[in-house]
């Protein structure tokens, strides 16, 4: 008690000294909260100290394999002072051990930590099912391009460690070369309602193995984008048992060889993306209540779904030559087609959606006719935003206007009304060509008449 006390005491002393830094390589933002340490100043409490009023920590550079060297009791001084829970500590650019892991954990259990992240850090040794006593409080876990001894070799993978596992909330393992999860592991998080696993290695073989029965029940937010799924079919099948999920990320998967699929999505899917995943067409189940669908970046030519409750369609860079029909997506709201070869816009293709408040039609090849450019300017006036309105929307044809803004283009009413106004032009001169023949003929014959009187004249005063 005393130690503790007088361990106290100096700290407080430390502090109304008004020590902003000692020597190591802590620095603190007191306006971010945001203090910045190198891997060595977790070893030395002055160094540190100043931070104690930060909300994030972040630990750069170096190597911590002998966790025997952490010094615990420093920092659970320096835990001990903080009062407010961390939005997040960081990892990048390290090697550590995972003794030191838990030991790190050990120490911050009981400050309240939004997020513990890890970014470009290799993982050695095989002690994460060493935690002991009450789960720390942390809601989020992110491993970014990071490396550690396989999870499936392990006799008893995470045995202890799954007591912290059942409250995490968010998880989150990026570009980390990851083959798969096993299930006796993904049971353990019964509380996980976010996971990514993007830019990884899963396939379609692991998909059932990943998400077998019991593993990640609460799951509401999955991305998967990035991996090596082909298989549409065998995603819904591994995943339509879900029945919390709402948000699924399939992007930069190559599944374009679809087959008409007969599964089905639960009904609290509302947000897909499958953009980048080579479709050429969408012949496939799409969820029911889907309320944002991303389809963007693929080879559609031809669009026709029948989603009722649709509010967000991005149908950017496909190869379009006109826009969907809006009888079976009658409440969009916000619509992307840039990107796509649309020569023939008509605008009123747009406002045919009746609830339709954004349009982004930029970069597409725009045929600027007179009738298009007054449309487009009287469109842009109105209540609908168009995104990235004017200077990406340019015109294609006729090629005396390609490249130029469509807002900068301003016809002449001749050149808007050549026809008709040739017409008119040309019956103006036609009836002034009449009416100067029958002048003339009339001045011929007046003239004429006049001679013949003239004539008479004479003849009679001789």
């Amino acid at each position: 008690m005393k130690t503790k006390i007088c361990s106290t005491l100096f700290l407080i002393l430390l502090c109304s000294q008004k020590i902003h830094k000692a020597d190591g390589d802590c620095t603190y933002d007191r306006f971010l909260r945001h203090c910045s340490c190198s891997l060595l100043d977790l070893t030395n409490i002055l160094t540190i100290l100043p931070c104690v009023e930060a909300l994030s920590f972040e630990f750069n550079g170096g190597t911590f394999i002998n966790h025997e060297d952490f010094a615990k009791l420093d920092m659970k001084l320096v835990m001990n002072m903080i009062h407010v829970s961390l939005a997040k500590i960081s990892f990048a650019n390290a090697v550590l051990s995972e003794e030191f892991l838990v030991a790190f954990i050990d120490v911050i259990h009981q400050v309240p930590v939004d997020l513990l992240s890890f970014e470009n850090t290799t993982f050695v040794g095989q002690s994460l099912n060493n935690l002991r006593g009450s789960p720390p409080n942390i809601l989020s876990l992110q491993f970014i391009n990071t490396s550690s001894n396989p999870l499936i070799q392990r006799d008893s993978p995470f045995e202890r460690f799954g007591n912290w596992m059942s409250i995490l909330r968010n998880l989150t393992v990026k570009q980390s070369q990851l083959t798969g999860v096993p299930c006796d592991i993904g049971i353990h998080f019964q509380a996980l309602t976010t996971l990514e696993l993007s830019e990884s290695l899963l396939s379609d073989d692991n998909m059932f193995s990943v998400f077998c029965n019991d593993a990640f029940p609460t799951l509401q937010i999955l991305k998967l984008r990035s991996n090596n799924f082909s298989n549409y079919e065998s995603l819904c099948q591994a995943l339509s048992r879900y029945n919390q999920l709402r948000h699924l990320d399939l992007s930069l998967n190559d599944l374009s060889f679809i087959s008409n699929s007969l599964c089905e999505w639960q009904p609290s899917l509302s947000h897909l993306n499958l953009s980048n995943t080579g479709l050429e067409h969408v012949s496939i189940n799409l969820p029911p209540n889907c309320e944002v669908l991303d389809l963007s970046h693929n080879k559609i030519e031809f669009l026709n779904i029948s989603l009722p409750i649709l509010r967000e369609l991005y149908l950017s860079y496909n190869r379009l030559s006109t826009l969907p029909s809006m009888g079976h997506i009658p409440i969009v709201q916000i619509l992307a087609v840039d990107g796509n070869p649309i020569k023939q816009l008509e605008v009123s293709q747009i406002q045919a959606f009746k609830l339709l408040s954004s349009f982004k039609g930029d970069n597409i090849p725009y045929k600027c006719s007179c009738s298009f450019i007054k449309e487009m300017k009287e469109m842009a006036k109105s209540g609908l935003t168009l995104q990235w309105w004017p200077d990406e929307y340019t015109c294609d044809s006729p090629e005396s206007l390609r490249g130029k803004v469509i807002n900068d283009v301003n016809y002449s009413l001749f050149e808007c009304h050549t026809q008709p106004l040739t017409i008119v032009i040309c019956i103006v001169i036609l009836i002034m060509c009449v009416a100067i023949i029958i002048c003339f003929v009339k001045i011929c014959q007046s003239n004429k008449t006049r001679s013949q009187c003239m004539q008479a004249g004479n003849s009679n005063t001789m």
